[in-house]
């Protein structure tokens, strides 16, 4: 599975894998894709691949734009998926290492602020842990 992200990425059976990737959109666009790769080689059904991916990315997004500063040359982000097919859970992990930054809704439409809800109803369970060391997003799903 080819890739041109940046930072580290690995690719198993059972998962995938990115560590220290940049956090811009461009990058994380990147991951989505091979997410998608990834999870249609499992066969889960297109309705699960299609959650899993828009919760992830949804994670993903949510760190890029909350973790960092606007063009922070140190700001990265990890997504690590495994799936057991023995008891049919699938585990996404998203972290970033930053700090929680509000982001003004400049729509003035209020469109904003939707994306934990839609990351709760997309997974089975989803837990945010806030740290010194940045956020991480867990997923799971039951499949």
């Amino acid at each position: 599975m080819p890739t041109h992200i940046s930072g580290s990425a690995s690719f198993a059976s059972g998962g995938i894998f990115f560590h220290g990737v940049r956090a811009d959109p461009s990058d994380i666009a990147d991951i989505r894709r091979s997410m998608q790769q990834w999870l249609g080689n499992l066969h889960l059904g297109p309705e699960h691949e299609q959650d899993v991916v828009l919760a992830s990315y949804e994670a993903l997004a949510n760190a890029v734009e909350h973790a960092y500063a606007a063009n922070d040359p140190q700001a990265t982000v990890d997504l690590e998926a495994v799936y057991r097919p023995s008891d049919r859970h699938l585990e996404v992990t998203v972290s970033d290492h930053g700090r929680w930054r509000d982001v003004m809704d400049r729509t003035g439409y209020g469109s904003r602020g939707h994306g934990l809800t839609l990351m709760r109803s997309l997974s089975t369970e989803m837990v945010v842990t806030p740290g010194l060391d940045g956020t991480h997003v867990a997923m799971r799903w039951s499949l």
